[in-house]
């Protein structure tokens, strides 16, 4: 009986440390939850309201969700340009292949989002690199290391622990994240997100001293 009782106690301890190694070993570009939230469906759009130093521009966009496969959502943008020697400067440091044959984005591109977090696939790789998990703390980094051994590094520098976030006609909760740049002539760019409203604002800081910083809204929530 002593033996039976031990072998138990053996296999159920097993299962244990099984379990706590895989809590453990749970990397910062993995990301669970549930994929069937509001901002994840297909159909959801999107809109932005950009801000170039002080001068808001109407972009012209258009952004839905064409496909969602287990959460990673496929998200279509066309957006215009303006005739802006400062805003078309901006526009060349995206990749050539976002634009049309008239110099405006139309583009895909994918991002997975969770009731847990969001991850995006910006890389050249194509990888998922974490922008936030909502049950984050400050300090939290989320790296990725390209195949050309270089590493983006997304840290978590603020928490709100109200609602304190002028969001159109909200106030709401946000997690800032900060990401070193590769990108030449941007400084840093800074990202802010919401568990409910997932990617709320994002700021190119420039090597210059200016800045280009964009709402983005959903239409379900």
């Amino acid at each position: 009986m002593n033996k039976v009782f031990l072998f138990f106690m053996s296999i159920s301890l097993s299962l244990v440390l099984y379990s706590c190694n895989l809590v453990d070993n749970e990397g910062p570009n993995e990301l669970g939850g549930n994929t069937d939230i509001p901002i994840a469906q297909v159909g959801n759009t999107f809109w932005v309201s950009t801000n170039f130093n002080g001068t808001s521009y109407d972009l012209k966009d258009t952004i839905e969700i064409s496909k969602n496969d287990a959460g990673v959502t496929t998200i279509h943008v066309k957006a215009t340009i303006p005739d802006d020697p400062k805003l078309k400067q901006y526009a060349s440091y995206l990749p050539a292949f976002v634009f049309d044959e008239n110099g405006n984005i139309d583009t895909e591109f994918k991002m997975k989002m969770t009731s847990e977090g969001i991850q995006d696939y910006f890389n050249k790789d194509q990888k998922p690199h974490t922008m936030v998990k909502y049950d984050c703390k400050v300090g939290d980094k989320y790296q990725l290391t390209k195949s050309n051994g270089k590493t983006i590094t997304r840290t978590v520098i603020a928490k709100s622990d109200e609602d304190d976030f002028d969001y159109a006609f909200f106030k709401i909760k946000t997690t800032t994240i900060e990401q070193d740049s590769r990108i030449p002539g941007v400084k840093k760019i800074i990202y802010k997100t919401n568990h409910k409203f997932g990617l709320v604002w994002v700021s190119f800081e420039m090597e210059d001293g200016t800045s280009n910083s964009s709402y983005v809204f959903t239409s379900n929530y």
